[in-house]
């Protein structure tokens, strides 16, 4: 019951009828009303915060036992809210990751998909857009002059990227190259949303903003 009062205290925080939060979703459901008849997602805002109940399900989300989640979702007030639920609807934006209760990571989109640099940290305007394309713990692509592979390693949305190695091409502006090896190099975390990613530095300050490209 305790942790039903923590998720309406969390509620009240919500000053919009329709806002978008980041949260994490426990790898075990919980006995929701103490029978053992019902159980209920468990969420949180922050990594150090406490575990709340969700009565609710999350619309469009495919919960898995064994996983933490980091998600984006949309809350919205509900107009008949049913008895034993909040007057919240929950509903899935982006699955961020899903890590298991093993620590082995399961990666999903950004790394599934071949992407272009829109804009770069250091660069007021990009005459070549580098590329990047994440594959079996490598990404490669073109860096606006000379063509590239580096090793990646995540841990939820934390990001780490080896030096990259570049073929020797010189071209005759090679400013947007060593930004771009500069920016790979500071990577420590990234954020994606529908088609974008981007990458941060330790400060959380923006690196680089990159789209999908096709295949």
């Amino acid at each position: 019951m305790s942790k039903f009062i923590s998720l309406v205290l969390l509620t009240l925080i919500i000053t919009s009828c329709d806002v978008n939060k980041t949260i994490y979703v426990a790898p075990a459901l919980a006995d929701c009303e103490g029978d053992g008849k019902h159980t209920c997602l468990m969420i949180k805002e922050n990594r150090e915060d406490d575990w709340t109940l969700l009565p609710n399900q999350i619309e469009g989300f495919d919960y898995k036992e064994g996983f933490t989640y980091k998600i984006e979702v949309n809350i919205s007030k509900v107009k008949n809210p049913p008895t034993n639920g909040t007057d919240l609807k929950y509903k899935l934006v982006n699955l961020i990751y899903q890590e298991s209760s093993k620590k082995d990571i399961m990666v999903v989109q950004p790394f599934s998909n071949k992407w272009k640099v829109a804009s770069m940290s250091g660069i007021d305007s990009l005459l070549k857009h580098p590329t990047l394309t994440f594959k079996d713990g490598k990404i490669s692509g073109n860096a606006g002059c000379n063509n590239y592979s580096a090793n990646y390693t995540t841990s939820g949305d934390s990001i780490s990227i080896s030096t990259a190695v570049a073929t020797k091409m010189y071209c005759t502006n090679m400013k947007i190259e060593k930004a771009f090896f500069d920016c790979l190099q500071k990577a420590n975390s990234f954020k994606m949303s529908n088609d974008s990613l981007v990458l941060y530095d330790e400060s959380k300050k923006e690196l680089l903003s990159c789209n999908t490209i096709g295949e």
